[in-house]
């Protein structure tokens, strides 16, 4: 595995190197501090030689200023899969919610605070994960047009399945990226990469996330995205490292 390592490692480093620089500006008269919440809704539903239904829901809320950036989400999702004429098996069935406090030193652009996030999934026979830590982080970006942002923490996490419990120490890297391409219109893009401290090569795994948002109305937009969880280490019945979601649907400012 230390071929992802380096491929998430070379990624943090080269990202802000790769054209995104762009003069910071103020504009008199705005409010220094700038709230961004919204709610995301999501479903598929598939008929004939399988059945298949997906609901997602996503909430996030976020505070951005000049002294401190407060980052939240939950998303949830829940999902059945069969066959005609056989009762649906539950194969999605997930919440996860996060929070990120970030305190910015004065001019610089470096950044520390901390990480929190749970987590269930059924699926993966997760009843629930936590993890707790320090943080620390550079702003490459930070202008009401575009943030580009690296972090590295240490989290303490704490993990119940329904046949074991375990705690452990993880190392955590992030790179999160934000463009609103128009008034109407953004892409966002944010990778995690968290490693076993003990054992790192063979015990990590990863969260990408990426989409385009697109007002329809004053406070509705349109999005579709894609969400990829890889699990180097998969629990007991689930076979697969990868577990990849494509998701549409509309979200609501408010």
């Amino acid at each position: 595995m230390k071929s992802i390592q380096g491929v998430v490692l070379a990624t943090l480093i080269a990202a802000p190197m790769a054209g995104f620089a762009q003069d910071e500006a103020v504009v008199e008269g705005e409010s220094a501090v700038q709230w961004e919440r919204n709610v995301s809704l999501g479903a598929t539903y598939r008929e004939g030689n399988t059945k298949k239904s997906l609901f997602t829901m996503n909430l996030k809320g976020d505070r951005f200023s000049e002294d401190f950036d407060l980052i939240n989400s939950l998303y949830a999702e829940y999902g059945k899969t069969g066959t005609p004429g056989t009762p649906k098996a539950q194969t999605e069935g997930q919440v996860r919610g996060q929070s990120e406090y970030r305190h910015k030193f004065g001019d610089s652009k470096f950044f520390a605070g901390a990480y929190l996030v749970g987590l269930h999934d059924a699926i993966k026979n997760i009843r629930f994960r936590g993890k707790l830590g320090p943080s620390i982080g550079y702003y490459f970006i930070d202008t009401d047009e575009m943030k580009l942002d690296a972090t590295f923490g240490l989290n303490y996490v704490y993990e119940r399945t329904r046949t074991s419990e375990d705690t452990s120490g993880e190392y955590r890297a992030a790179l999160n990226y934000l463009w609103k391409m128009t008034e109407r219109s953004s892409y966002y893009l944010n990778l995690e990469y968290n490693a076993n401290m003990e054992e790192v090569d063979t015990d990590n795994n990863g969260l990408l996330v990426t989409g385009l948002r697109s007002q329809v109305y004053e406070t509705l937009s349109m999005f579709i995205e894609v969400r990829d969880e890889y699990d180097n280490l998969p629990d007991a019945g689930v076979a697969e490292h990868n577990d990849t979601t494509v998701l549409a649907g509309l979200s609501y400012d408010f």
